[in-house]
């Protein structure tokens, strides 16, 4: 479908151009008369020099875009193209989706041209558009929030000045005469993260594993990882004794990282990174690997035990990565009881997300709830929460399909 808008596009184009040209080539034919020969051939010659240029560049242009014609008209491959003519056909693909009312951005940042040069298939294509269309917008209402920010900020300063000029407190907060005006970001910040350093030297940790870094092929995939990671420091203030967090297996040369750098450097966050596998920072017995493809169902938060949460988008949940790995790696394996607990809606997927993760395991640890762990998962996803107990029919129900399917077996 989008081909041939675009082979239309291009058609109505050069049929317009082709048209102006025959236009502009009959008025300077010679046979048509004009009352002074002499004027009409001072006056033509400028007219003739600029019908020859243009049907030059015509020309030059159609032979330019045989590829293009080839390329629309027998349905050739996308990977048999040029890079140059590849980023051409890109941008006719943007001005026709733009000019159908589709979403995509307005400028493509450079260091999205190689990404959308390697991607065949249109599709996938229109899926980074819209991923960019969509950046493009938070970037643009940011920029906006902030230039009304610097407006209030610059109001607020000139207002404080003319408070001070008349001998009045510059506000109304009754801690403005007393140490606490000098709390700031930054102090709540370390305030925040001093709760990290008991569980920390006690050894309580939660490990992320960052492995699958390869398994993530589209980059905004390794981008909302990222953001889940920082989510976690968001529900802190929660707990008393939040378990600390590794970051293993992850590459210092890799994209991940690379990441992290970009935004905030890995130093300014509390946790700890390493290159090294969990199995030579813990020992293999306390480990256990989170993953909902187990067949062995969490009963009880395990104080002794070092959960592993997989670092990695699934949004299909096709493939069992997290559990392959723990087989492999021949550690324990649970899997949280949630169809115990919430009913999921017929079309919300039933992957979580890994601040998800970390606060029902939190929440768990400190209050030995499900029912109040799994207040997590968001209410969009969720048709009906059990009270937190399972009725005869519920369960008789339950262990039939676990029967059936193994899940309920203990290993």
């Amino acid at each position: 479908m989008l081909i041939s808008r675009i082979f239309t596009t291009v058609t109505l184009k050069y049929q317009n151009r082709f048209g102006l040209t025959k236009t502009r080539s009959f008025l300077s034919h010679p046979s048509v008369g004009l009352s002074s020969e002499n004027g009409s051939n001072q006056g033509n010659q400028p007219l003739n020099a600029l019908d020859s240029l243009s049907t030059k560049k015509s020309i030059d242009d159609s032979t330019n875009n045989e590829w293009l014609w080839a390329y629309l008209r027998d349905r050739q491959s996308f990977s048999d193209l040029t890079e140059a003519q590849r980023r051409r056909v890109i941008e006719i693909e943007l001005q026709t989706l733009r000019e159908s009312g589709d979403r995509v951005p307005e400028v493509v940042p450079d260091d999205r041209w190689t990404q959308l040069i390697n991607t065949p298939i249109v599709e996938h294509r229109k899926s980074i558009y819209g991923y960019l269309f969509l950046r493009e917008l938070y970037r643009k209402r940011r920029a906006s929030i902030v230039a009304e920010n610097n407006i209030r900020r610059i109001e607020s300063i000139k207002r404080r000045q003319e408070l001070l000029a008349e001998g009045k407190p510059p506000t109304n907060y009754p801690g403005y005469s007393s140490i606490f005006r000098h709390l700031g970001r930054q102090q709540e910040k370390y305030l925040r993260e001093q709760a990290f350093l008991a569980p920390a030297i006690l050894g309580e940790a939660v490990v992320i594993d960052c492995g699958f870094e390869n398994e993530h092929a589209r980059e905004h995939y390794l981008l909302n990882l990222v953001d889940q990671i920082q989510y976690l420091f968001a529900e802190i203030h929660r707990y008393h004794s939040p378990s600390f967090v590794y970051l293993c297996n992850l590459s210092k040369d890799g994209r991940l990282q690379a990441e992290f750098n970009r935004r905030s450097p890995l130093e300014t966050l509390c946790l700890e990174p390493t290159e090294s596998s969990y199995l030579d920072v813990f020992p293999q017995e306390k480990l256990i690997y989170l993953s909902p493809d187990s067949n062995v169902e969490m009963t009880s938060f395990d104080h002794d035990a070092v959960y592993i949460i997989g670092g990695i988008i699934d949004l299909s949940g096709k493939k069992p990565l997290t559990f392959g790995k723990a087989k492999r790696d021949n550690i324990r394996h649970q899997r949280f009881p949630i169809d115990r607990y919430v009913k999921f809606g017929g079309g919300s997927g039933k992957t979580l997300t890994i601040d998800q993760v970390y606060n029902i395991l939190m929440t768990l640890k400190h209050t030995g709830s499900w029912t109040e762990a799994f207040k997590y998962i968001p209410d969009r996803k969720v048709v009906e929460r059990y009270s937190g107990k399972l009725d005869e029919k519920q369960q008789f129900e339950y262990e039939k399909f676990g029967r059936w399917t193994g899940l309920n077996a203990k290993h």
